[in-house]
């Protein structure tokens, strides 16, 4: 490993109870034992799959995610989010059953095990809590007179952020939530939310959890100061439109030279739009000096492998005259060991090798190393990626020398505006200031030096939002260079493990990097060679299942090699067609083979994607649950039962290949 790992751990789960859950009216109890690979619930719409990861995610957290509910700060989503989950389960128990209603969840973090009892209607209140840890058990029920439910939602609040190393309970809600859970909202955690996102890598490449909440926080204010401050700048362009008008208004004698104003406001236009292409042709040249960094890495990476094998291929052991002591000894007829000079000293060593004995040590030369053809074709393929690697490097090289002459004519440009407005302003300097002729109206007068007034308090406001904004992101950017120097410590690990899933789905070469932004560090993801920012340049089921291949390279890195990651899926469905569905299996397949463990849904007509999973696990490591027992089908599913029936069989048969 490249750094040693943080101390965030994550709940791994293992069982579930649900009682009198009237949604699945045909089982008044459900007990589901995860075993150690995939749980995969599948069944029909409109059964309850979706509602089961709910269900999961409340048990551990009290928290359902509302579809509608936008991140902006953990502790803001955490707090909204309370109010969701009463509500959510209203229509899904039976009024009559409330007071019994209820789940049981059991968990473990690290090594202290975990069983935590809920109702569906108080989301910070338990029923009943034991705690087993290396330190012992303890054990906690409302029906000890002395304990109410919120009491003991706060001790387990308390001792699962002892044994996750997190900062607060909004942590573990946003982990859940955010990162482990893919669910029917279909958030997308690598494009939906950028500070989402950049709270996730906070997390997950070991950023301290208190540093965490402190950036999200300092992060939230500078927003809302920025935000204050474009409020102000409105207010102040507002206040300068209405004094306008007024002189507008007010007859020719009292009018400002509006087509002054109009060309200053251009000019002012143009600079804006210069200083934006500049920014945008800066990022270009940094990402194609990046593009260069990597292909020159590469290059030299195989040239190095080149060299090697063609030394070991051409010289020492199969050649060992070629070795430079014993060419100088047979060129020059003198031991660079011992120093003795003349022919004696060449036909001592050429008696040697013809012995097949090391001129040096006397011994029998080892066997030369193989020359087969496997050898050649090695060398020749070394040399086609190296042929390629120079072509690739060559180009990018031509690319970025392109984009730094682009750049600095671009820069010229900004110059040349900015010159144009500083002259106009210097030459127009009075007429600009006050921006209107004297009037003989008192009232006038007065109404214009109100908007003057509004105008300057405005100003004067926003300039101070944005002195404040910056001491916020001044205080940011300590956190977010350790974050990039964490990210990049983590390159080697976490990288290809992303790779290695997503080319599963895709079957395409995907790179990730981070870059640094005003707004903090970022990802941005390469396919084929070329960058994807936007949604809109990846179809949809490429989208869930990148997101989802983040995800769990993200999960994977943060429990280790040697520790259990989990995720909760609900299978986006009808985002595929069948030659994905596979893939996308195999992808999920992968992620288990790795020791982590996977509770997902699926539709049980979409069934390729699970039937390529089951063979890829067997039953030894998956088991599905049919959902159609657990509730009374439609009408017309009940008509289509026997094609379920197909369905499951399809999948059986598949679980007992993969365990062949």
């Amino acid at each position: 490993m490249s750094e040693t790992r943080q101390s965030v751990k994550l709940p791994v789960i293992h069982a579930l109870e649900l009682s009198h859950f009237t949604l699945y009216q045909n089982r008044n109890k459900i007990s589901i034992d995860f075993g150690d690979g995939v749980f995969c619930l599948a069944g029909a719409n409109g059964l309850g799959k979706s509602t089961f990861l709910a269900i999961l995610n409340y048990a551990i957290t009290g928290i359902v995610a509302s579809p509608n509910q936008k991140f902006q700060s953990a502790k803001e989503y955490y707090q909204d989010s309370l109010k969701y989950a009463p509500g959510y389960f209203q229509g899904r128990v039976n009024e009559l059953y409330r007071g019994d209603a209820e789940v049981t969840v059991r968990f473990t973090v690290g090594a202290t095990h975990y069983t935590v009892t809920r109702d569906f209607f108080t989301p910070q209140s338990l029923r009943r809590l034991e705690i087993a840890s290396p330190q012992g058990k303890r054990a906690w029920t409302i029906q000890d007179p002395n304990i109410d439910g919120n009491q003991i939602h706060n001790e387990y609040v308390s001792a699962v952020l002892v044994d996750s190393g997190l900062a607060g309970f909004e942590q573990l809600v946003f982990l859940q939530h955010f990162l482990v859970t893919f669910d029917e909202r279909r958030h997308l955690l690598f494009w939906d939310s950028p500070d989402a996102t950049l709270y996730a890598l906070y997390l997950v490449f070991g950023v301290d959890p208190t540093k965490v909440a402190d950036a999200a926080e300092w992060a939230r204010t500078a927003e809302r100061l920025e935000s204050q401050a474009r409020n102000a700048q409105y207010q102040a362009t507002t206040a300068r439109d209405n004094r306008n008008e007024v002189l507008k208004r007010s007859g020719p004698d009292t009018l400002p030279n509006m087509e002054l104003l109009d060309q200053h406001e251009k000019l002012v236009a143009q600079q804006l739009k210069a200083q934006k292409l500049l920014e945008a042709k800066a990022a270009e040249v940094e990402d194609a000096r990046l593009r260069v960094s990597v292909l020159a890495a590469e290059a030299s990476s195989l040239r190095l492998d080149y060299n090697k094998s063609f030394e070991l291929r051409f010289t020492s052991k199969n050649h060992p005259e070629h070795n430079p002591l014993i060419a100088q000894l047979l060129e020059n007829c003198e031991c660079s060991v011992c120093g003795q000079t003349g022919e004696e000293v060449k036909r001592a060593a050429k008696a040697a090798l013809e012995e097949n004995n090391c001129p040096l040590c006397r011994l029998e030369l080892p066997a030369p190393v193989d020359q087969s053809d496997e050898t050649f074709a090695h060398l020749e393929d070394l040399d086609r990626k190296l042929a390629t690697s120079k072509e690739r490097l060559a180009s990018a090289q031509a690319t970025s020398e392109r984009l730094h002459s682009e750049l600095s004519s671009v820069r010229s440009g900004l110059v040349e505006v900015t010159d144009s407005l500083r002259s106009f302003e210097q030459e127009n300097s009075e007429e600009l200031a006050h921006a209107k002729l004297p009037s003989d109206s008192d009232t006038i007068s007065k109404i214009l030096q109100q908007y003057d007034d509004e105008r300057r308090e405005a100003t004067r406001r926003r300039d101070d939002f944005r002195t404040r904004r910056e001491d916020f992101r001044r205080m940011l950017a300590p956190i977010q260079k350790e974050l990039a120097r964490k990210y990049h410590a983590a390159e080697l690990d976490f990288v290809p493990t992303f790779q290695r899933l997503a080319y599963q789905f895709l079957g395409l070469d995907l790179e990730v990097q981070m870059y640094e932004r005003a707004r903090g560090p970022e990802l941005v993801v390469t396919i084929n060679g070329t960058r994807r920012r936007e949604t809109t340049q990846l179809s949809e089921s490429q989208q869930y299942f990148v997101d989802i291949a983040l995800r769990m390279a993200l999960v994977q890195y943060l429990v280790g090699d040697e520790g259990v990651g989990g995720m909760f899926i609900d299978t986006p469905e009808g985002s595929l067609d069948i030659a994905y569905e596979k893939r996308a299996g195999q992808m999920f397949g992968q992620f288990v083979t790795n020791g982590n463990r996977l509770v997902m849904t699926a539709n049980i007509n979409s069934s390729q994607l699970v039937v390529r999973l089951a063979e890829e696990c067997g039953s030894a490591r998956m088991h599905v649950e049919r959902m159609t027992s657990w509730t009374t089908l439609s009408e017309v599913q009940a008509e289509s039962e026997a094609l379920f029936d197909e369905a499951y069989t399809r999948i059986e048969q598949a679980l007992a290949r993969g365990s062949a």
